[in-house]
């Protein structure tokens, strides 16, 4: 099977996870934590503002930006004052460049486009030590479809585009061993770097891959003397994004490094490294663990033993590397279920091309064969227990935005942070605040005047959010809110449920 047909087969294996965007988005647009983040940085950008700054239309009403309804791990006050998101703006950037083609309703497909440009990638690496056409499209079919990977394509999120970058990064590296061509050079030195501010663990990945596939090599000099150009270009941009990082967040990696910084400085940041390994590899209260969400990985075990010497030894062990160490070396694994393992992609990238290599080298007679079936089948079940859960999601989000815009309100206030992983396209629709005491509702009260005569006060009664990922500070300070609200200039109207949040509408006395 030539590489045209197997392209018109990762083409309609893409309609999969458009089918689910599409039924998620219904009538508007599904985003909701972290997604709904990024959402507001290209809105923002878009409507003339910086990438990285707080998106906060509630200023029109004369609010200061430290009413914004969402702080820790996606809204940042640096020291001159400046609120900024924590998302890679490269995100932002390269998506707005495809919004010159495509509308902004498309907005929430860009990862799915890069998805499938993954297939291709994922396609040519294979093909650079595998020639059988079937071989290498179930290869890729496997990989993308049944370990974590798929689940990225069906997020709104920079992590099919990092993949991209990655991928890109290891087929340049591999095609220049063989031809040392400029344009390989050039992909190669702008992958990575892209690579690296997309999000730095992936970049450790792809640095323990390099690392130990030029060790292997056997012109390490020749070699080295070829890609001097592309190394000092590889330098130079990654200097300047220091440069810019440093002048904008006040740390030459951003946001993501001077939060992190500042959390270990403080010891707000509690480690147990010995649960926290266990928990992303086997799973705990909250996680499923990645070995037993996705059995096939372990796979891997085998072709360690017998491929030591080979050219795909650098994927095998490089991937199994990262995967072991990451749990130790990243400090922030967030998400719960099956929707923690998002950390591991590049990993499991560069650990399944060499499992897939190898084991396309054995003849294996067919029992064997069914012996991985058992791994793939809960490979799937874990894939069908995401989209239930997203679809389950969707379904509570869609209610409570139609219940908002029901409400109509001119003003929404929440008490709290606990709130904001919900507010979704409703902040686009509705200047929104929070408040943290009956104080600050008073201000808000003598700030408005006849501004906004109906207002939305949403509250969380036993706030069950996932906490242990929070520093103890900024949990007590900023989500685990309690006070009963006493008006002045306002009175309760009516009251509602709003799936698991009370909303009281104020109206003017």
């Amino acid at each position: 099977m030539g590489f045209p047909k197997r392209v018109c087969i990762y083409f309609f294996i893409i309609l999969i996870p458009l089918f689910y965007r599409w039924k998620w988005n219904d009538s508007s647009v599904f985003i909701s934590s972290d997604p709904e983040i990024k959402y507001y940085q290209v809105l923002n950008s878009l409507a003339g503002g910086s990438a990285e700054e707080c998106y906060f239309p509630a200023k029109e009403l004369g609010f200061e930006v430290s009413m914004i309804p969402f702080g820790y791990p996606w809204a940042f006050f640096l020291k001159n004052g400046n609120c900024v998101f924590q998302y890679p703006v490269l995100f932002t950037w390269i998506q707005k460049l495809i919004l010159l083609v495509v509308s902004i309703k498309w907005i929430t497909y860009i990862p799915i486009f890069f998805f499938f440009l993954n297939f291709l990638l994922l396609d040519r690496i294979l093909n650079k030590y595998e020639k059988r056409g079937i071989f290498i499209l179930l290869s890729t079919i496997f990989i993308q479809c049944l370990t974590p990977i798929f689940l990225s394509s069906l997020d709104y999120s920079e992590l099919t585009l990092t993949n991209f970058f990655l991928l890109a990064a290891i087929l340049s590296y591999l095609e220049f061993q063989d031809k040392s061509e400029f344009r390989y050079g050039l992909l190669l030195a702008v992958a990575i770097v892209f690579n690296f501010q997309l999000r730095p663990e992936s970049s450790i990945a792809l640095i323990i891959f390099l690392g130990i596939s030029f060790v292997k090599t056997q012109n390490q000099i020749s070699l080295i003397k070829k890609l001097i150009p592309y190394i000092l270009l590889c330098i130079g941009l990654q200097t300047l994004f220091f440069l810019w990082n440093h002048d904008v967040y006040g740390h030459f990696l951003g946001m993501r490094g001077l939060n992190t910084v500042t959390d270990m400085e403080s010891g707000n940041l509690q480690r147990d490294l010995g649960r926290e390994w266990i928990a992303d590899l086997w799973g705990n209260d909250f996680k499923i663990g990645i070995f037993k969400g996705y059995p096939i990985l372990f796979l891997a075990t085998l072709p360690l033993w017998w491929e030591k010497k080979s050219a795909i030894f650098p994927f095998l062990i490089s991937g199994v590397v990262f995967i072991l160490l990451l749990p130790i070396i990243s400090p922030y694994r967030a998400g719960v279920d099956i929707f923690g393992m998002r950390y591991f992609e590049s990993g499991i990238y560069i650990l399944m091309i060499g499992v897939f290599l190898s084991l396309g080298k054995k003849q294996f007679k067919f029992p064997v064969y069914l012996l991985f079936l058992p791994l793939v089948y809960f490979s799937y079940k874990s894939d069908t227990r995401a989209i239930k859960q997203w679809s389950s999601s969707a379904k509570l989000y869609h209610q409570v935005m139609d219940q908002i815009d029901q409400i109509n309100p001119d003003l929404i206030v929440q008490r709290g942070l606990s709130i904001s992983y919900l507010v979704g396209y409703s902040y686009v629709k509705y200047p929104q605040l929070a408040i943290y005491s009956n104080d600050d509702w008073l201000k808000i009260e003598n700030q408005l005047q006849n501004k906004a005569p109906r207002i939305l006060y949403l509250e969380w009664e036993g706030n069950q959010l996932v906490n242990a990922e929070f520093p103890s500070a900024i949990w007590k300070e900023k989500f685990d809110i309690n006070f009963n609200l006493n008006p002045v200039k306002y009175k309760i109207h009516s009251e509602y449920s709003l799936a698991h949040f009370k909303g009281s509408l104020l109206e003017k006395k």
